[in-house]
């Protein structure tokens, strides 16, 4: 199995090809912060997870607090999961948030570049739809 790969490092990689910023959140996560075409912003994290013979990526962004926001419609939002195209909506530590996982390989930048902008845009829409805000 090839070395762990440096989650801070890559993030620079996609946060510069974004034109967002990347941040440390813990010696294994990062963040990157993307200003959206629609002037919000969103931040996604991820993570890189061991797997028996390979790295995956894991990445997600928060869209709100369940405890904050009990009205929130899961059937739109399931429905909504099916116009996703890998980045889905879940539940996490009482937190719904987009995410994804995605096996890591440095030949799939563009395409895990493309998917951290997925689940940046999903996150903000649902975000203001649910909140009106801009937080996370």
């Amino acid at each position: 199995m090839e070395n762990h790969p440096n989650i801070h490092e890559f993030f620079k990689k996609i946060a510069e090809k974004l034109q967002g910023m990347a941040m440390e959140y813990t010696s294994d996560m990062g963040i990157i912060s993307l200003r959206l075409p629609n002037g919000r912003s969103q931040n996604v994290r991820g993570f890189f997870k061991q797997k028996t013979d390979h790295w995956v990526l894991k990445l997600n962004s928060k869209v709100c607090s369940l405890d904050e926001y009990k009205n929130i419609d899961f059937k739109m939002i399931t429905e909504r999961n099916n116009k996703l195209n890998e980045a889905k909506a879940v539940i996490h530590q009482d937190y719904l948030e987009i995410a994804a996982t995605i096996l890591f390989s440095d030949s799939y930048f563009d395409h895990i570049c493309s998917l951290v902008l997925e689940i940046a845009k999903a996150a903000d829409l649902l975000e203001e739809e649910i909140t009106g805000k801009d937080e996370n």
